[in-house]
């Protein structure tokens, strides 16, 4: 199972003597608040969605329809998001050798719903942290994909759901096209609110409301004091997954065997065992071997890659930085593989204002020099303070349930070989893919096992 959420927080700062309130965009995973200057004022979402106020908008009629053209777009991009993240929250962690647990989608989800309300240098420096430039096309890409998310049938052995909530303050006024663009092409309810008389009310409803939508994985998204009456907009973005395996594992098969952190250092863990048909592939270049396990009724697929050496999680990293997922993924026939693999369970969460800024950002976080105009107010009346990122995800011999908040191979990359035992004792990469749109939901490492966990779930 793995759940994720994202988000942005936007609140006025109190003003100067003179001239101009400034806000702050606090954003937690499929969370985002807005804030705008209390002289601006809307009744309700039906009013920013009606107003003749602003004449560059575009109907439903005009939305443009994403093309094979533009999905592939999107998967190139946000595969290089993807390890530009990795890289990123791995170095900047306060334990660099920890257990690592994102969603490139949903954090992306958020930040383009961002980008659409964003201009001059503020709209360059995030583009190309995104690379992705903001562009009809790309609402229209992300369309498709939510869209499909969200007629995921529940009662099939694949679950997979995304939602896009927005809490709008009866304080703001929002351009007509934003707005537009949020609830048509992301397709996010809306909800008109009173956050400052009714604070810690709405605080409760919008927790509830992610907890709903990750089946109660996500809790307590935005905690207390973050909400208050200069709060003008929330948008969230929840990404539910419950997935069965293809060829799931035996529980009596699972057994404690030790996983190895270093060349001289291991704890025991409880291992599952399954012989049985499954794709790998070794990867000469990474010096790695990457398995892939397949999700019933779905194109969806479980990506180990496991690094040769027991202390070879660095250097596989490096190496993974700008590596194609569509050369990483094994494109061989299915044989007879013996796979050990940890059952584990992750949770994660971070603050990425630091690691956005650092990858390029910065505007996007300065009051003063944030032109998010194109939401409401004029240029540096807004900007984002938080981006808070919280992730769940559970691996066991049923299957992988997550909340959070994608082919050609290069043949010259890897070779075909025999496949040994799969035996995944010492730190790897995980990623949970889309193989349909090409795109990595879930992203993560596995090096630190929690060992009161695991001892008390044997």
């Amino acid at each position: 199972m793995t759940q994720y959420t994202a988000g942005v927080v936007v609140k006025q700062v109190k003003p100067k003597p003179r001239p101009r309130y400034h806000y702050c965009i606090l954003g937690i995973v499929l969370f985002l608040l807005l804030l705008l200057p209390v002289s601006y004022f809307a009744d309700n979402i039906a009013a920013l969605l009606t107003s003749s106020s602003n004449t560059n908008t575009t109907s439903s009629e005009d939305r443009k329809m994403a093309t094979p053209s533009d999905l592939s777009m999107l998967s190139t991009s946000l595969n290089t998001f993807t390890w530009d993240l990795y890289k990123s929250l791995t170095r900047g962690a306060d334990d660099p050798s920890g257990n690592l647990l994102f969603s490139p989608l949903s954090i992306a989800t958020t930040l383009a719903m961002t980008l659409s309300g964003t201009n001059s240098n503020t709209k360059q420096q995030l583009s190309e942290v995104l690379h992705l430039q903001e562009h009809p096309a790309v609402a229209a890409a992300f369309s498709s994909i939510i869209s499909k998310y969200k007629s995921s049938d529940d009662g099939a052995d694949c679950i997979l759901r995304t939602a896009n909530l927005m809490y709008v303050s009866n304080m703001l006024e929002m351009r007509q096209q934003f707005a537009e663009v949020i609830t048509g092409q992301y397709k996010a309810a809306a909800k008109t609110v009173d956050f400052g008389g009714k604070t810690e009310e709405i605080r409760l409803e919008i927790n509830s409301a992610v907890e709903n939508e990750t089946n109660s994985k996500i809790k307590n998204l935005i905690p207390l004091g973050v909400l208050n009456g200069l709060t003008r907009l929330v948008l969230v973005n929840a990404v539910y997954f419950k997935g069965l395996w293809m060829k799931s594992f035996d529980k009596l098969d699972t057994v404690q065997r030790p996983f190895h952190t270093s060349e001289t250092e291991s704890v025991m863990v409880p291992m599952m065992h399954k012989s049985a048909d499954f794709v790998t592939q070794y990867h000469k270049d990474l010096e790695a071997t990457v398995l892939n396990m397949e999700y019933k009724g779905s194109n969806l697929s479980m990506v180990i890659v496991l690094p040769d050496a027991r202390t070879g999680l660095a250097a596989l990293e490096e190496k993974m930085s700008g590596f194609d997922m569509k050369t990483l993924l094994p494109r061989n026939m299915k044989t007879k593989v013996e796979v050990f693999l940890p059952r584990f369970k992750l949770e994660y969460s971070n603050d990425l204002v630091k690691t956005l800024s650092g990858l390029g950002a910065e505007d996007l976080f300065l009051p003063g020099k944030s032109d998010l105009s194109g939401i409401g107010g004029p240029p540096g009346d807004l900007f984002v303070s938080n981006v808070l990122h919280k992730t769940f995800m559970e691996v066991n011999e049923e299957g992988t349930e997550a909340a959070a908040a994608t082919a050609m191979i290069a043949m010259t990359r890897a070779m075909f070989r025999p496949p040994p035992p799969f035996v995944a004792d010492h730190p790897f990469i995980f990623i949970l893919q889309d193989n349909h749109f090409n795109i990595t939901l879930f992203a993560g490492r596995y090096t630190t096992p929690d060992v009161s966990a695991d001892k008390e779930e044997l």
